[in-house]
């Protein structure tokens, strides 16, 4: 047989690891952990020797198992083209090989064999170890490589802490990670195996497969990727993920139950927890919340276009509407929400206590706007005036009215809340003193936010009543005016030197 060039080649220099890199960055790794160098140890020396590419195998230890054949044929075409330029890792079993660093290589040089370019005897540079260091050894050869799926790494580190042999500590040393990233990828493997599935087959991030870890029980975190897995668009974003994992608690009385109704929760295979000990007319416990919140915003997602159209035709609202926010948790709060709401692209958010003047500006203007609905108490689906997602470009034309009307409505609160005060004053000033009479000592003045005065009118005499039922005259109340007034201008700047120094 006509042999090509397919010479056995000395094994290529090993790159430096490097940590796989969790969502945007190494999770829990110190940055300086990306460069660190193993703990001192000795060095095997690693001079292949040449085996017959017929008694090679790949081995059960070796750690990748998802996509072994990727890339297998594009590998092949190289070897061809420039030779085998790494060295294969293996024990020795008998009459094979068992290979547990080189998978891919391995199944390239059979491709190539299968065609026709060499045979069985083909001698192959196989580094040979310790039966012992296998996974560990498969681990660090494709570490190394930089391509190894995140799952079969995860699974390979947990497979090392089998038998209590080693520690994360001695494992973060000789791979020269830091002992947190070990432990981020010991917790990982401890995933539901739905999850890892996924993961491995690209259908979600690694960023959604961290969100699923952040609870230990397995069953929960399958039921919750069970029913992400219906969400279409926004299936497994890890914001929803991580709050359906933590909506334990939820009982009939809250109100995305009462939005979705106990018919439609029990048709999707909700339970209660505590049907066992139920008492008739308590609030149950719900034993799947992420379900009723799953069909919740489903139910929201399906309505939208709906409560858009009638809030167009609403004269309180603006007919440029242009698309609606959920809130994250759903539940809308009368004190406001301080959740985190996604902008849509281009857009920001306005909020204005006083959302009349707001959405008659966008009115006025023809802005386009996103309105932000959620759940009221009760359990109704609304949109919260109080907020406008409107176009970055337009924000300080909605603002800068606002501020303008704020600043007029502050002072006249605070001239109408002056004028109220003196009139108190006056009438109060105008109260004769006790001392010598029978109420002396027992007529007691009240807290001046209850102090209520009621005007009458007592033999011809026109007055007010104040608490005791003590008449003024009108004469007197005014007589007393401007020593009310320097009264109340004293206090008023007592208190405003009392913010200026709080």
């Amino acid at each position: 047989m006509t042999q090509a060039r397919v010479a056995p080649q000395a094994p290529a220099p090993r790159p430096r690891r490097e940590c796989l890199k969790l969502g945007r960055k190494a999770a829990g790794a110190p940055a300086a952990s990306y460069d660190a160098e193993p703990a001192p140890m000795s060095v095997v020396p690693s001079a292949p020797r040449l085996f017959p590419l017929g008694r090679l195998r790949r081995a059960d230890e070796n750690v990748r198992h998802t996509r072994i054949d990727e890339g297998c044929e594009e590998l092949a075409i190289d070897i061809m083209s420039h030779g085998l330029l790494q060295s294969l890792i293996g024990y020795e079993d008998g009459d094979h090989v068992e290979i547990v660093g080189g998978g891919r290589r391995l199944k390239a040089l059979r491709i190539v064999r299968d065609r026709g370019r060499i045979d069985d005897s083909f001698p192959v540079p196989v580094l040979i170890r310790d039966v012992s260091e296998a996974v560990e050894l498969s681990l660090a050869e494709n570490l190394q490589q930089r391509s190894m799926s995140p799952v079969d790494e995860f699974l390979a580190f947990s497979k090392l802490m089998e038998g209590g042999a080693t520690s994360p500590a001695e494992l973060a040393k000789r791979f020269g990670f830091s002992e947190r990233v070990v432990k981020q990828r010991l917790k990982m493997a401890e995933l539901a195996k739905p999850i890892l599935d996924a993961l491995a087959n690209r259908e979600i991030t690694l960023d959604s497969a961290m969100a699923y870890a952040s609870a230990d029980d397995q069953a929960l975190q399958a039921e919750v990727f069970a029913h992400q897995a219906k969400r279409g668009r926004t299936a497994h974003d890890p914001a929803a993920i991580r709050l359906s994992l933590r909506m334990k608690g939820m009982d009939t009385a809250d109100r995305i139950f009462r939005f979705v109704g106990s018919t439609t929760y029990e048709a999707e295979g909700g339970r209660y927890s505590d049907d066992l000990f139920n008492e008739p007319g308590r609030d149950r416990v719900l034993a799947q919340p992420f379900i009723a919140e799953t069909i919740a915003n489903r139910m929201v997602d399906l309505q939208a276009a709906r409560l858009i159209e009638t809030l167009r035709t609403s004269a309180a609202w603006a007919p440029t509407i242009a698309g609606l926010v959920k809130v994250p948790d759903l539940r809308l709060h009368a004190e406001g929400t301080s959740q985190a709401m996604r902008p849509p692209a281009g857009f920001v958010l306005i909020e204005r206590a006083q959302h009349q003047k707001l959405w008659a500006t966008i009115r006025n203007n023809g802005l386009p706007a996103h309105v932000v609905v959620g759940l009221d108490v009760t359990g109704q689906l609304i949109a919260d005036p109080r907020y406008a997602f409107v176009p970055l470009a337009q924000k300080s034309a909605v603002e800068k009215p606002a501020l303008v009307e704020k600043a007029a409505d502050r002072e006249r609160e605070a001239a109408s809340r002056r004028e109220v005060a003196i009139l108190r004053w006056s009438r109060r000033l105008a109260v004769p003193p006790f001392t010598g009479t029978p109420l002396e000592g027992r007529v007691f003045w009240p807290a001046e936010e209850t102090d209520r005065h009621v005007a009458a009118t007592e033999g011809g005499v026109e007055g007010f009543k104040i608490p005791a039922l003590i008449f003024v005259p009108l004469a007197d109340a005014l007589a007393h005016r401007k020593e009310a007034a320097r009264h109340v201008d004293q206090r008023l700047a007592a208190l405003a030197a009392q913010g200026a120094t709080a």
